[in-house]
């Protein structure tokens, strides 16, 4: 029976080792589309537990991009990043624009990307959660 028991020690324990790594593995995305005035573009992703967001948005420096995160506990009140008044990197062209958000519940959440001036605009959205 001593032996018994020992061994469901001894599995429990590797189960749990293995299940502590897949906890900490964050999940990402990285989603390329062109964006024309008028026609926004969207990338859904659903969430199991609680989540901060990583975001990069990379967009030509011409014209103005912004980008919104809808859904039922998403932020209220307008784009997370707008070109024209975000605090953006560039260089030669391209803007990066990075931004980080407090945890939200567990949902589905949209992140809209819309073109508000300018020609058609490849953009590319990272992110991390």
């Amino acid at each position: 029976m001593r032996k018994h028991a020992a061994s469901l020690v001894a599995i429990a324990a590797i189960c749990t080792g293995l299940a502590l790594p897949a906890v900490a593995i964050a999940a990402a995305v990285t989603y390329n589309d062109t964006v024309v005035k008028g026609k926004p573009v969207s990338v859904t992703v659903t969430t199991h537990a609680s989540a901060s967001f990583h975001v990069l948005l990379h967009v030509r420096t011409i014209g103005r991009t912004q980008l919104f995160l809808l859904g039922k506990h998403a932020p209220k009140g307008g784009p997370l990043i707008d070109t024209k008044t975000y605090a953006c990197d560039g260089a030669a062209g391209s803007f990066y624009c990075k931004g980080a958000y407090q945890p939200l519940p567990a949902g589905t959440y949209t992140w809209k990307i819309v073109r508000v001036n300018g020609g058609k605009e490849p953009v590319t959205l990272m992110l991390k959660w």
